[in-house]
């Protein structure tokens, strides 16, 4: 008994510290979880480019989970880049209204770990990517449509944005 409560114990902490590193943002009440697995060119999300836009490619944004709360609306994405030469991380809320399709930033925080940079460079690409998009609910998986600059190199001619698409991976 005694163990199930201490593997009990250290199983909430470790869920806990993966929401949030200090100078994180976090989502109180956040119950589905999912990844990022590709960008995406096309509306149904299938259409996967293994090539990252221009302005993510610049300061290798690496997009990572999201978290959502019961209602859908409230959305955590957790990322991370390089500035020069130092690794930050990055958390964002953005709002989803699921009446218009549509995901706008509403907060967002960049921090290094190791002191060595301020992450403003790269903050304020990503909040420029996540300002306001349209956005499709695909079974499951979620697809943010954001003008990044350099979305026709991942693309092609002509494109002003890149998917980023999301697969659900559990509830929390």
């Amino acid at each position: 008994m005694k163990f199930i409560l201490i593997a009990s114990t250290f199983t909430i902490l470790t869920l806990s510290t993966a929401f949030a590193e200090v100078g994180d943002l976090t989502l109180p009440d956040a119950r589905w979880v999912g990844k990022f697995t590709a960008y995406v060119c096309d509306q149904n999300g299938n259409e996967k480019t293994e090539i990252a836009p221009t302005a993510f490619a610049e300061k290798n944004v690496v997009l990572g989970q999201v978290f959502t709360d019961y209602s859908l609306d409230n959305v955590l994405l957790k990322a991370s880049f390089t500035e020069n030469g130092v690794a930050c991380n990055y958390s964002a809320l953005l709002l989803a209204d699921n009446a218009k399709w549509t995901a706008s930033l509403v907060d967002s925080k960049a921090f290094a770990p190791v002191s060595g940079s301020e992450c403003l460079e790269g903050k304020a690409v990503i909040d420029a990517a996540l300002k306001f998009n349209k956005y499709a609910y695909l079974h499951g998986r979620v697809v943010i449509f954001a003008e990044i600059f350099g979305s026709e190199v991942s693309c092609g001619e002509g494109a002003t944005t890149t998917g980023l698409h999301f697969q659900a991976t559990g509830k929390l």
